[in-house]
């Protein structure tokens, strides 16, 4: 009985996790569009919600609302790669949409559940079985279909936007081996990889032309009710993603996490 209690209670937490994740996921959608709409920096919003992230972990923890260990750095070092690759997918996927249009990076990203499939035989999970396996190729062709009919085709976006879904699929391997592995919470991952995601960011939006612009006009907005209700919003639901996304990887697979943000992609295409 307490084994069929134990597993009963993984089923429900992997379906939890795995349900939040593609929730969160099309939320954030249109959170991000409104948001946008009025606040054009998106470096500056994510340095925001990694800078949040980092501190509500750390106060929670010395207040002691959160179980997360103290910053240890062997295993800062240890995660450093994870927080390089997630980074490096931001940065590509931004660079990938001055050359490719919408929906066409949406379809381009859905090769990552492939990329996801064939890194987990090389890294020894074992063959899928023969059901997953052809959803996946089925998904992939579709992509392959799709940039055959895009006649704005554009070398430079199609190859950031493939290095792109590389980098996802590592950073998403990285977290699920984590978590196995290190014994590490999706919480302790997320604080992690907020804190040394920090300086990469910080370089980014200096890059990238966004600061000091979006300071200055983040603070002329911050007298708007509206646009701080929409703002703390977004930085929450941020937060609530990371959150979800790395519980999902941890307590499913990196690949179940792919095929959910494949779902939220149709879900967010069609409504």
């Amino acid at each position: 009985m307490e084994i069929r209690a134990d597993a009963d209670t993984s089923s429900f937490s992997s379906l939890f996790a795995a349900v939040s994740y593609g929730f969160t996921s099309m939320a954030m959608v249109f959170i991000n569009k409104a948001v946008l709409m009025q606040y054009a920096y998106s470096m500056t919003l994510l340095t925001l919600q990694q800078l949040v992230t980092t501190l509500l972990i750390h106060f929670g923890r010395k207040t002691g609302y959160t179980k997360a260990r103290e910053l240890d750095m062997t295993t800062a070092k240890r995660l450093l790669p994870l927080s390089i690759f997630y980074n490096a997918n931001v940065a590509f996927a931004l660079a990938s949409l001055k050359g490719v249009n919408i929906p066409m990076y949406i379809a381009i990203k859905r090769l990552t559940p492939l990329a996801v499939l064939v890194a987990g035989c090389f890294s020894g999970k074992g063959k899928p079985t023969t059901q997953v396996a052809l959803s996946v190729i089925l998904t992939a062709a579709g992509v392959l279909i799709a940039a055959l009919g895009d006649f704005s085709f554009d070398l430079f976006g199609y190859s950031m936007a493939f290095v792109s879904v590389f980098f996802q699929t590592m950073y998403l391997v990285l977290v699920e081996k984590s978590g196995a592995e290190d014994g590490l919470s999706s919480l302790e991952i997320m604080f992690y990889n907020s804190f040394l995601s920090l300086p990469f960011l910080m370089f980014l939006i200096v890059a990238t032309g966004e600061f000091p612009n979006s300071l200055s006009v983040l603070f002329a907005k911050s007298y708007s009710f509206s646009f701080l209700v929409i703002l703390i919003l977004s930085l929450v639901m941020g937060i609530i993603l990371n959150f979800t996304m790395f519980l999902c990887t941890i307590v499913n697979s990196a690949l179940t996490t792919t095929i959910v943000g494949v779902l939220k992609g149709v879900v967010s295409t069609v409504s």
